[in-house]
């Protein structure tokens, strides 16, 4: 916002297009009585041609519905790609963590461990693993954080092949049909298309 190039100017013009074309998306609420959480969290090790930084998103589900996502480009360039997704994975720790309380205070109860679906296997390991190797001292404390969540009982770690990864949509541009697709199943659709909805007699 402080110093806009063309190369901005282009990318507000490119999510502007798309937001023509598609007025009434929307996210669709399940009333399926699911009260347990879920979530997927994915990065894009160095995405940003420029910087070099890592963008990490996650995505979390209550029940069948999405309600909370986040897309954001990493502070600190990534070493590797298990450290960009490794930082990806505390932040989505960190949101759960907020959520668990907040379900709490609501008076639900039983959502723990909350299923948290990642795609790189290095990852999971040095979440799960005690032993600290040579290449995770600079994402130590991230590490303490995960691991120290993931031993309360709060999450539970399991690989989902890349192709599953409903985050994907989040940390890159994805071709026409597979970003339909995981629109499609993060919830989202046309408000015309329901009924009741914009446009609808």
């Amino acid at each position: 916002m402080q110093q806009p190039r063309i190369p901005h100017f282009k990318a507000l013009m490119h999510v502007l297009r798309y937001l023509k074309k598609c007025p009434d998306l929307g996210i669709l609420l399940d009333n399926r009585a699911d009260v347990s959480l879920s979530a997927y969290c994915d990065s894009d090790w160095a995405a940003c041609a420029h910087t070099r930084r890592s963008v990490s998103g996650y995505v979390i589900f209550f029940g069948h519905s999405l309600i909370s996502w986040k897309s954001k480009k990493q502070g600190t360039v990534a070493l590797s790609s298990a450290e960009a997704e490794y930082r990806s994975l505390r932040r989505l720790v960190a949101e759960l963590a907020w959520l668990s309380r907040l379900f709490h205070e609501l008076t639900i109860t039983d959502i723990t461990p909350i299923p948290i679906k990642c795609d790189n296997q290095a990852a999971i390991y040095i979440a799960k693993n005690p032993v600290f190797h040579e290449r995770t001292k600079h994402i130590e404390l991230d590490c303490h954080f995960v691991r120290e969540k993931l031993l309360d009982g709060l999450i539970s770690l399991s690989h989902v092949p890349t192709h599953l990864q409903l985050a994907d949509i989040l940390t890159k541009p994805l071709p026409g049909p597979s970003h339909l697709a995981q629109l499609s199943k993060l919830g989202a659709q046309r408000t015309s298309h329901l009924r009741g909805g914009v446009g609808h007699k």
